[in-house]
């Protein structure tokens, strides 16, 4: 029989998700369930590959502190307003 502390370890072993294999797919899985919006992991997989880890980390960090009704949707407009500066500034 086993003892109380192998049981947990066993649970805590079963609940890592397998299909993260880079820091781009951690982060995505951090932030998608964080906000709630596991579905979505696909379309927060793209946005963060386009803007980067560390803008994503620094929009979360914003985002994860604040008491806003959709995060998700703050996510990605900030996100986007960080394409729009890039525009700008090239052109």
């Amino acid at each position: 029989m086993d003892n109380l502390s192998s049981i947990l370890k066993k649970k805590v072993a079963n609940k890592t998700n397998k299909n993260i294999h880079s820091e781009v797919h951690y982060w995505t899985d951090v932030i998608s369930s964080a906000f709630g919006e596991r579905k979505r992991f696909a379309m927060y997989l793209g946005t963060i590959k386009r803007i980067g880890v560390t803008q994503a980390q620094k929009i979360f960090n914003e985002i994860k502190d604040s008491k806003v009704d959709s995060p998700g949707k703050l996510f990605f407009w900030k996100c986007k307003q960080l394409g729009v500066d890039k525009k700008t500034k090239k052109g």
